[in-house]
């Protein structure tokens, strides 16, 4: 499933490298877009929430410099704990 989140986008950054304390191999830490997306709660007050989301090397370049703006992006989503869905108007 897709889902799209759109927020203002305040930064990017490149997480530092993963090392596997096992076997010694590397795996080059992914880049991150942070999001701030605004929630409009039950009594009509606007919540920002931070989001990182991390982007793959293919589009990148599609998010650098957008440091500012409002942007929509396409994800798929990873959780640990259930994901509950509503319908938004």
């Amino acid at each position: 499933m897709i889902v799209t989140i759109e927020g203002k986008m305040l930064s990017g950054y490149q997480k530092p490298d993963y090392v596997n304390k096992e076997n010694g191999e590397t795996t080059k830490g992914k880049y991150v877009i942070q999001l701030m997306v605004e929630q409009k709660l039950k009594n009509d007050e606007i919540k920002n929430e931070l989001l990182d989301v991390s982007i793959p090397n293919e589009l990148i370049t599609k998010y650098k410099g957008q440091d500012g703006k409002l942007i929509q992006v396409k994800c798929n989503y990873i959780s640990k704990q259930p994901v509950t869905f509503y319908g938004v108007l």
